[in-house]
């Protein structure tokens, strides 16, 4: 016995040593308060550990700046001001990882007696400012659209003690709204604050960073610590009087009362949500604007060290896209809306009905993580709300409809992403239903709106339909004899039935109309569609299977005739089991489109859409991994002489032999195309442009060899580039468009490098 407890014990503690806890650091840059609160917060909590991280929270030291301390590498992350902007532009490998406060909560405070109140008061004065702060954009800009210049200014070094604004030693001081105000009222001191703001200038602050090198070597550990802090962030604005009484009590240096915790809370709380925007979003585009205008007050600016400056978390987008889809999805948040109202496919369990669950919104949840797109929910009290939604544009998205022409004017629709029967449902009494035509004369009740509705109208005009506001009030009615069957799909009816314990009703029978469950999107947003349809064909038929199995399991109480239920719940499953095969089908369709639609028809090779994305793969691993791809454009040298020649089946011909010799001649992980007309792309991972220039020597060769039937000799120009760092894929692809330019200029049948 006692060797089988020290066996245990090795086993665990092999098992613990396979996972060791991550050291890291995080850098404040102030004095403790709930500035700060979401990092206690997510190391109290245990949201780093929870992460695999151990996280080392480092005071704030006024002689050791953040940014320095990161890029040293002696703190790991780090919170800064929009002046990392001028850091970045300053040649320091930075990256803006998340922004906490959408709106910064910066002002200039003075004593009420000396009334500065306004950008000119502070001409000759004394500010007590850091280094950081003077280079915010928030101050420089403001001043400078008073035509102040920072010299007519005098700085004083941080006492970071605000009750100097009342015994003289300064008078002005940077600090922020909700922390220097309340404690200076406290002690019964009243001020002023200047808030750029009120100027114009509202820009991001507390923007957690950290270099490039921890996003290139650590991607996993990045995401693991922006999500956990966030995470931390989270609960601290929720529960903001808890989180301050631990500030209080272990991270207190300034001695700050509860009370002035619990208002600096608050304030920044409504500052990080500022405009609706998800908690720590940043948008490139802001970014941009708050470069500008450094530019426009005379500090340089090099719009290729913005790119890169913003965290791009290639990590979570397991969904290849093409260029303009990972643009849109970086520069939009999808708004998705939907009722609360509709299980099993999105209801809510909460009274509120913010927190939705069900089929659609698993599915969404999947093709969000796989994306790695931002999202935010809108809620829509009725099906009718969401169709006026999504055709005002006030919603991108919706989860759950079908085909229906008569949104066609206003929607896109993605691909079905699950298929289900529309049942019919009756009164226990009733025998099985061959279809609806057993209906005629009858009364039945179905969903206002539901696509099916006109279809069975149009079909079976003796049949009355009755409209109500959805299928569980459909199925009261039925419950009370006030109809004679309801329509709906299988999943709805079987759910209802069970949650509202209508065990006086059954499903009698199916129709002919078969419901294929789509996401209907914005008529304006067609990269959106792309990009879902891309993520419903990553979705694996057993990933398929446990979303439904999750919602569709039928399960009563005692008291129901279990004869019945056993007889309900497998003609469910047969009826399920059909599905899922068609749908098992339906993927190995989808399988081949996807295959026609990549694939060029002349030469058999894959066509730009395909090129495209291997492209973003790529440019993707180069960008974690730091591992260069080259690009080779191919074009036939006076291919027009050819068709005007010999007539364009001979070049057709001629572009089929051209593709068998750069098939024949690359590596199994290289891939090639047709990029448009007479020009082909090598794409070639983990190779640099020598290698590449290499590859196309050689297949330059082959083809001046090869005697090609009919026309017998044909040559071609090359045009190769490299990855380099900041690049985006534009700039690879056009250096080596500009490298075969100048091949063709240079005399044709050569290679030339960008």
């Amino acid at each position: 016995m006692k060797h089988y407890f020290i066996l245990l014990f090795l086993c665990f503690t092999a098992l613990y040593a396979q996972f060791p806890m991550e050291k890291v650091s995080v850098k404040l840059q102030w004095a403790d308060q709930f500035q700060f609160a979401g990092y206690y917060i997510a190391k109290e909590k245990g949201f780093y550990k929870d992460a695999g991280l151990d996280v080392t929270i480092q005071k704030f030291d006024p002689k050791k700046l953040a940014v320095d301390e990161v890029i040293s590498g002696r703190s790991t992350y780090g919170i800064g001001r929009s002046s990392l902007l001028v850091d970045r532009m300053e040649g320091k490998d930075i990256v803006a990882l998340a922004a906490i406060f959408q709106s910064s909560p910066f002002v200039l405070l003075s004593k009420k007696s000396s009334d500065i109140q306004t950008p000119h008061d502070l001409i000759g004065k004394r500010i007590m400012m850091t280094k950081d702060f003077q280079d915010t954009i928030t101050i420089r800009a403001m001043l400078n659209s008073q035509n102040i210049g920072i010299d007519k200014i005098k700085f004083l070094e941080h006492s970071y003690n605000p009750l100097d604004i009342a015994n003289g030693k300064t008078d002005v001081m940077a600090c922020y709204i909700s922390n220097e105000p309340f404690v200076l009222k406290e002690h019964g001191i009243e001020t002023n604050a200047i808030n750029p703001e009120a100027y114009g200038f509202d820009f991001y602050s507390d923007i957690l960073f950290t270099s490039e090198t921890e996003v290139r070597n650590h991607p996993k550990r990045v995401r693991a610590f922006v999500d956990a802090t966030l995470k931390g962030w989270e609960y601290a604005f929720e529960h903001i009087p808890e989180t301050a009484q631990m500030i209080r009590e272990r991270y207190n240096a300034q001695n700050k009362s509860l009370e002035s915790l619990i208002y600096e809370g608050q304030v920044l709380k409504e500052l990080a949500y500022r405009g609706n925007s998800p908690l720590g979003s940043m948008a490139v585009d802001k970014f941009y604007r708050i470069s500008d205008i450094y530019r426009v007050m005379g500090l340089p600016q090099n719009d290729k060290r913005l790119e890169g400056f913003v965290y791009n978390d290639n990590s979570r987008q397991t969904v290849p896209m093409r260029v303009d889809e990972r643009s849109f999805l970086h520069m939009n948040t999808i708004r998705y809306t939907s009722t609360a109202a509709w299980p099993p496919f999105n209801f809510s369990t909460e009274s509120n009905g913010t927190k939705l669950q069900g089929i659609a919104i698993d599915f969404w949840q999947l093709i969000v993580e796989r994306t790695g797109m931002k999202s935010s929910y809108i809620s829509s009290p009725t099906w009718a709300a969401v169709l006026d939604a999504i055709k005002t544009k006030s919603a991108d998205i919706t989860l759950g409809t079908s085909l229906s022409k008569d949104k066609e004017p206003y929607a896109l629709f993605s691909k079905p992403y699950a298929s289900f029967p529309n049942v019919i449902v009756t009164n226990k009494t009733i025998d099985f239903l061959p279809g609806l035509e057993a209906l005629n004369g009858k009364r039945v009740a179905i969903g206002k709106g539901y696509s099916f509705e006109e279809a069975i109208a149009s079909k079976y005009p003796n049949i009355t339909i009755v409209s109500t506001e959805d299928t569980r009030e459909a199925l009261k009615l039925l419950s009370s004899d006030r109809v004679d069957a309801v329509v709906d799909i299988l999943p709805v009816v079987a759910y209802l039935i069970n949650a509202d314990h209508h065990i006086d009703l059954k499903i009698s029978g199916t129709t002919e109309f078969v419901f294929d469950v789509r996401m209907m999107i914005r008529n304006d947003y067609p990269e959106l569609k792309t990009v879902v349809d891309k993520a419903i064909d990553s979705i694996t038929p057993a990933e398929r299977q446990r979303i439904l199995n999750r919602y569709i399991a039928i399960t009563y109480e005692d008291r129901v005739d279990y004869g019945w239920v056993y007889g309900i719940t497998v003609g469910a499953l047969f009826i399920i089991s059909i599905f899922i095969y068609r749908q098992f089908e339906m993927g190995k369709y989808h399988k081949r489109l996807l295959k026609m639609a990549t694939t060029d028809p002349l030469t058999g090779l894959v066509n730009r859409i395909r090129l495209d994305e291997k492209l973003a793969e790529c440019h993707q691993f180069y960008q974690r991994t730091g591992r260069h791809f080259s690009v080779i454009i191919i074009d036939l040298d006076y291919f027009k002489r050819v068709n005007d020649t010999y007539g364009h089946l001979i070049g057709d011909k001629t572009l089929v032999n051209i593709s068998k010799i750069l098939s024949d001649n690359i590596r199994s992980i290289d891939m090639v195309g047709r990029w448009g007309g007479e020009e082909f792309m090598i794409i070639c991972p983990e190779t640099t442009s020598e290698g590449g220039k290499q590859l196309a020597e050689k297949i330059q060769s082959v083809i001046e060899r090869n005697d090609f039937p009919y026309i017998h000799t044909m040559t071609c120009s090359f045009g190769i580039s490299e990855s380099r760092e900041g690049d985006r894929i534009e700039n690879i692809v056009g250096r080596a468009d500009s490298a075969l330019y100048r091949a063709k200029e240079e005399g044709r049948n050569r290679v030339c490098l960008a």
